[in-house]
């Protein structure tokens, strides 16, 4: 397993492993439910692993760290900020080959729903075949 390697903060809690089947293109999907400053936003990640894999626990404790932490400074955190720096983060420590972080505010205060999505690839990666069969993550 491999631990971030930054200072103690939330990052550290990410943690990953080998990616056994390097040479296939397969998409990771995870989400779930997360919640910030008494507002529960619809979170997605969806990745296409390199080297290494994200572990799950690690990456639900990276998030319940991150969103405490950000609750504990009382910051109105925008969704599109807070998608950034999940994408960033998990970005730099796993290094996948395309990652997608998606995030959901429904209904907020001013009676919108706002949808972020935000994405990133390695340079020169490209698999837009694969990436134009994925479904809605919501």
């Amino acid at each position: 397993m491999v631990k971030s390697s930054s200072s103690s903060n939330e990052k550290e809690f990410l943690s990953s492993s080998e990616n056994p089947y390097r040479s296939k293109a397969y998409v990771v999907s995870i989400t779930q439910e997360i919640a910030l400053n008494q507002k529960t936003y619809l979170f997605g990640l969806r990745y296409i692993p390199d080297k290494l894999i994200l572990d799950h626990d690690g990456l639900a404790d990276y998030l319940r760290q991150m969103l405490a932490h950000k609750t504990t400074k009382a910051e109105k955190l925008a969704p599109h900020i807070l998608a950034h720096d999940i994408l960033e983060d998990v970005t730099n420590h796993i290094i996948p080959k395309w990652i997608e972080v998606n995030l959901v505010d429904e209904e907020n205060n001013q009676g919108q729903n706002i949808w972020v999505t935000i994405e990133d690839r390695q340079p020169n990666w490209e698999n837009d075949a694969l990436l134009k069969r994925l479904p809605a993550i919501f």
